[in-house]
């Protein structure tokens, strides 16, 4: 199901962000366009004034300044004296052949009431508008035509500058944007599937949790009810042992019924249906408390526990007090069971960098450095041969998501002289 969702998402991703990436690079090939457009009228508009200007305040019109104007510009310029064309062959040769391009100006022009072989009835000067026209070869080119009175007679110029190789950087520029535009939807595929794989991989890590939970849980049931299968069995063969049997089964539903419990435990926190009942604690009084309720204990068991208070008052904390008392009654359990007789535990309290800092700090085994991440996973034994029926692996995984619950933290380090210190940090109330 997560592979057929993280195809569609990739698809997703990569579609809308390959449609908007198009989308901009249309923009900027059609501005751009404009812009071309726009220099290319420009320029030409320009070259067409300075040669109108010159050809009005000259009688004589220079070869070598028309060639270097042609030259120049990509222009052909063509000047006739009362209808007689200059002896100018041009300085360059277009596509098309000179006197075809001119000669389909001056049609346009005609078209537009413009004879370049007339003299002006008027005393001022004649001037078309501007043209586009390609040639034979399908070269493009702009055209303009203005006829000026010169005395009794007349001077008539056609002016064509040649554009096409702008159109064919045109041509190289869309091909290099369309090549871009699959570069880049390259790029949003493999983008869309790393972040579709990196939001996925909670849900992914929470699905294998989820399954690795099942497991571990079916497994640890089985225990339990296998022995009162067995000591119903044994019921029935052997019926006046009877005490000893049902002393069985009810040890081991007592057992399967604390399972069953902190299994509903992690659920409800799993689900966000699990509420803390919160109200403002006073951590010196609480601490004593947990202290009073399990020196006995740990005396029954052979430990020694211990309350180290700093000398000012602890900070306030709020909290719910029930589960806070859990969270520690897990922690000192856990050092009774992996420590031997007559060691110490030892419960301590104390602030520093505005928050509270609770510790349980026992001299056992220890856990080592590369397991101290995965002690508080769920059904996680640091001694997979202990055969404590009492524990399930579950007790540090409650106390983390508690703690969690409470805006805190919580962590193992090595006891000085060996053993494990768990480290709890609650936030100060204000």
């Amino acid at each position: 199901m997560l592979n057929s969702i993280r195809k569609r998402l990739i698809l997703l991703y990569t579609c809308s962000t390959g449609l908007i990436l198009t989308a901009v690079l249309i923009f900027v090939s059609v501005i751009t366009d404009q812009q071309l457009l726009r220099s290319q009228v420009n320029a030409f508009q320009n070259n067409f004034l300075t040669i109108n200007q010159n050809v009005q305040m000259n009688n004589e019109i220079s070869n070598l300044w028309m060639a270097e104007m042609e030259t120049k510009n990509h222009l052909i310029i063509h000047i006739e004296d009362n209808g007689t064309p200059f002896i100018f062959k041009g300085s360059w040769q277009a596509p098309t052949k000179r006197l075809i391009l001119v000669n389909k100006v001056k049609e346009l022009a005609l078209k537009d009431n413009i004879n370049t072989n007339i003299r002006p009835i008027s005393l001022n000067e004649v001037q078309s508008q501007r043209y586009k026209l390609k040639g034979n070869k399908n070269d493009r080119y702009l055209g303009e035509v203005f006829v000026v009175p010169i005395g009794k007679g007349f001077r008539s110029v056609v002016v064509l500058q040649y554009i096409s190789g702008n159109v064919y950087s045109v041509l190289k520029q869309r091909l290099l944007l369309v090549f871009l535009d699959f570069l880049g939807i390259a790029a949003l595929f493999f983008v869309s599937r790393w972040m579709v794989s990196k939001s996925l991989k909670p849900a992914e890590e929470s699905r294998r949790r989820q399954t690795e939970f099942i497991a571990a849980a079916s497994h640890e049931l089985k225990s339990p009810l296998a022995v009162i299968r067995a000591n119903a069995s044994a019921l029935m063969v052997e019926p006046e042992r009877a005490e000893h049997f049902t002393k069985g089964i009810d040890e081991e539903c007592k057992r399967l019924s604390a399972l069953i419990e902190d299994m509903l435990l992690i659920a409800s926190v799993d689900a966000k249906s699990w509420k803390i009942k919160k109200e403002i604690m006073d951590m010196d009084t609480l601490l004593i408390e947990v202290y009073d309720l399990f020196y006995p204990y740990c005396r029954e068991q052979g430990r020694e526990l211990k309350l180290k208070l700093q000398d000012e008052m602890l900070p306030k904390v709020e909290g719910d007090r029930e589960r806070l008392k859990q969270i520690l009654a897990v922690l000192i359990d856990n050092a009774v069971t992996y420590t031997v007789e007559r060691d110490t535990i030892l419960i301590r309290g104390y602030s520093r960098k505005n928050r509270l800092w609770l510790e349980v700090e026992d001299h056992g085994a220890g856990v080592s450095q590369d397991k101290k991440k995965e002690v508080f996973e769920r059904f996680y034994r640091e001694d997979k041969s202990r055969k404590d029926k009492n524990h399930f692996g579950l007790g540090l995984s409650i106390a983390r998501e508690l703690v969690e619950l409470h805006g805190g933290s919580i962590s193992i380090k090595d006891t000085a002289g060996g053993g494990a210190t768990f480290i709890i940090g609650l936030p100060i109330y204000k």
